[in-house]
């Protein structure tokens, strides 16, 4: 009886030594083997529960256009007759040189030139006339009273004896440039009837004002410096004779300027 305590006692305090002695440590892990496996993960927790499925997020928003600089506007370029009048009147020599070696007709000349720069002076004069009931005159160095009705038809007649006028002053430039040795050329005659009297088809616009109408006179003066630039290149004309022709086509010019006034004062006083 007391051997078979005995036997327990040594069972019972063998397990409890079995108990106490640590685990042996994990042996050293031979080069180029596996790594040794740590200690299992705590098992998981419960699942939480799921929430609202957040929405999925859509495609990334579009960088905004930075709207375009605004471009400086061109300047606004001016008509080909009215820059043409603004080179003669401030380039003559270069713009005369250019003239002369244009391949034109007289035709074109009309077109491009003539028929805007020549109805200046009577849309100019028909608005005077309409707005003060009077029109200046060029005979007189005043004003004739005239109704509505006449201004416009006094500026209709003007414009019509502005275009067959400048055609008989090219006429008379073709002859005396002939006369004195230079070339006989009915179209760059033309040129010099129509280019150099820009100052007088410009000066038209004073008759806007009829009491100030005669001061136009005084810009187109400036018309004869434009012959005498103009008949040398276009007409051949010899410097040493360029004052004489020179002279001789502005009285030609103010004789065609005259004519045009007597016709349509008589109009306008009858």
């Amino acid at each position: 009886m007391a051997s078979g305590n005995r036997t327990g006692d040594l069972i019972a305090g063998s397990y409890f030594v079995l108990m106490r002695t640590p685990p042996p440590p994990n042996p050293p892990r031979p080069p180029g083997g596996p790594p040794p496996r740590g200690p299992t993960p705590p098992p998981r927790g419960p699942t939480p529960p799921r929430g609202p499925t957040s929405p999925k997020a859509g495609p990334p928003p579009r960088p905004t256009a930075r709207p375009a600089a605004a471009k400086p506007r061109a300047a606004r370029k001016l008509p080909g007759w009215l820059a043409r009048a603004k080179r003669l009147l401030l380039q003559p020599a270069q713009e005369w040189a250019t003239i002369a070696g244009e391949f034109t007709n007289a035709g074109s000349i009309y077109l491009r030139y003539l028929v805007p720069m020549a109805a200046i002076g009577p849309i100019a004069a028909t608005i005077g006339g309409v707005v003060f009931g009077e029109r200046g005159s060029l005979l007189t160095f005043g004003t004739i009273p005239m109704n509505a009705g006449t201004a416009v038809q006094a500026g209709v007649l003007e414009y019509v004896l502005n275009l067959v006028g400048v055609y008989a002053l090219a006429m008379a430039i073709d002859v005396i440039g002939g006369s004195v040795g230079g070339q006989r050329n009915r179209v760059q005659a033309l040129k010099v009837a129509a280019y150099a009297s820009t100052p007088y088809w410009l000066a038209g616009a004073f008759a806007l004002f009829p009491r100030i109408e005669p001061l136009a006179m005084l810009v187109g003066l400036y018309s004869v410096r434009l012959f005498a630039l103009g008949l040398s290149p276009c007409m051949k004309v010899g410097r040493d004779k360029t004052a004489a022709v020179t002279l001789l086509t502005s009285i030609a010019a103010a004789l065609v300027v005259l004519v045009i006034t007597a016709i349509i004062t008589r109009l306008v006083v009858a």
